[in-house]
């Protein structure tokens, strides 16, 4: 298996995954503390993570168009997989987040 190939997608994992905690982490400190700007915070900071895990993914996608050849193993899959997975937890935290502040203010009317 090419190394590279290994290295990239490790670093996949540790910063998508890194950023997916982060989100669930600030909705659970929402939850709790009701605290929406603090979670917005968490969420900008996650995005970072998740934005060094689009960088990798992009240099992969770069370096296939350009006809490098990058070798397909269930581990790149896997490493793809926790990406999207948080992709769409940023997404949804930041639903929620929106979510919580509407009804903190329908509440308090």
């Amino acid at each position: 298996m090419d190394e590279k190939i290994v290295e990239q997608s490790m670093q996949l994992i540790l910063h998508a995954g890194t950023g997916r905690s982060m989100v669930i982490e600030a909705v659970n400190n929402l939850a709790e503390n009701g605290d929406a700007a603090a979670a917005r915070k968490k969420i900008e900071a996650a995005g970072k993570e998740i934005g060094a895990a689009h960088d990798i993914q992009t240099a992969l996608i770069s370096a296939e168009c350009d006809g490098k050849e990058v070798e397909k193993s269930i581990l790149l899959i896997h490493a793809q997989d926790h990406f999207m997975t948080a992709l769409a937890i940023r997404d949804m935290g930041q639903l929620m987040v929106k979510m919580y502040e509407s009804l903190s203010k329908k509440t308090a009317d």
